[in-house]
């Protein structure tokens, strides 16, 4: 047997590992990665063709199902960019 012989070992898209579906190639050299593809995006949730049908303060449910994990930081960033776009001045509390 080789003592460099070249493995590829693929992981994903859906791993117990993985807080989103990715999948990755590590390519291996015996106990060495040797390089790597990432391939991101597995689920299309069809948020931007849902959000074009739905009035812009409904838009803020769908924004929170973008990402299993970060459900706080997309509808955060979705308002900051409605308000500067609309020139809406949120006071201080």
């Amino acid at each position: 047997m080789e003592k460099n012989k070249k493995v590829v070992v693929p992981i994903g898209p859906y791993h117990p590992l993985l807080e989103e579906p990715e999948y990755f190639e590590l390519y291996c050299e015996g106990e060495r990665v040797v390089d790597v593809k990432w391939q991101p995006g597995y689920n299309h949730r069809g948020i931007e063709k849902l959000s074009e049908s739905r009035h812009w303060e409904q838009v803020t449910f769908l924004v929170e199902r973008i990402c299993g994990i970060c459900s706080t930081s997309h509808p955060i960033a979705y308002c900051n960019a409605v308000e500067d776009l609309l020139g809406i001045d949120i006071p201080e509390r």
